[in-house]
């Protein structure tokens, strides 16, 4: 084959290693037109173009959106240099990505195994760091329903780059609710974020005393918030203004609520 031969699709398709009815397609959508046709109106290719081919399959799987790649070619024109330069930045982000969802999939292991190490219904005192929350709060207290849970999964799911590997719902709920046996209401629903994460909080949870526990939900929620109470006043703690039930996301969590465990905390003070 000398450079300047022209290959029918069958043979750009067969040299490339693709279906032919690829080349159809992204000369439908206008990605990649063929550099003639025959008077039969059938598609040629030029030697020349398999490396813009290549170009092209390297930022459509990058970009994973063909309007997208549409609208880059558009801007970028022949500017090849510039195409791998913009490639270069998308591989820079899916590595920033790729990063960020390890360190979750780190903090989340770690989670995990603390929980799996926990004595049940026992309270204990640790020191935790602040922890930036994304929350949807209520003007008013009030029962969580399956709206409000949308809310805060469309409001997680809408400022972060990366998705959470476990997306954990915890809920806030006001001391004064907790003192009235009231565990149904909540102020807020809320998802913690990852230390290094560059989104902006709505909420930060204070660092610190805090005290523990893992509790079954086969057990009424008022018994476990009823334990750090009790707790808190053996060792004369004072309690902060809320209480937090955060659900531990494991494999062992099924429908029977004799294995579910839900991780209960509160701030406190000496």
């Amino acid at each position: 084959m000398i450079e300047g031969q022209q290959l029918s699709a069958g043979q750009f398709a067969q040299l490339l290693k693709i279906d032919r009815h690829l080349l159809n397609r992204f000369d439908e959508l206008g990605l990649f037109k063929p550099a003639n046709r025959d008077k039969n109106g059938h598609r040629l290719y030029n030697l020349t173009q398999v490396n813009q081919w290549l170009s092209l399959q390297a930022t459509v799987g990058l970009e994973n959106d063909l309007n997208q790649t549409k609208a880059t070619l558009q801007t970028s024109g022949n500017d090849h240099l510039g195409m791998l330069k913009y490639q270069q930045q998308l591989i820079d982000q899916q590595l920033n990505q790729l990063s960020t969802a390890r360190q979750q999939i780190s903090q989340e292991i770690s989670n995990q195994e603390t929980a799996r190490q926990a004595i049940p219904e026992a309270v204990t005192v640790v020191d935790r760091s602040p922890i930036n929350l994304l929350t949807t709060t209520f003007p008013e207290e009030t029962e969580v329903t399956g709206e409000q849970v949308q809310q805060q999964i469309s409001h997680v799911l809408s400022v972060l780059d990366t998705p959470p590997i476990n997306l954990a719902i915890g809920r806030v709920h006001p001391r004064h609710a907790i003192e009235a046996g009231h565990t149904e209401l909540v102020t807020a629903l809320y998802t913690p974020l990852t230390a290094d994460s560059k989104v902006k909080a709505d909420m930060t949870q204070l660092g610190g005393h805090v005290v523990i526990e893992y509790h079954h939900l086969n057990i009424p929620l008022i018994e476990g918030f009823n334990h750090l109470r009790e707790y808190a006043k053996q060792h004369h703690f004072a309690l902060g203004t809320h209480f937090y039930e955060e659900p531990v996301i494991s494999s062992w969590q099924t429908a029977d609520p004799a294995q579910q465990v839900v991780r209960l905390l509160a701030e406190v003070k000496e």
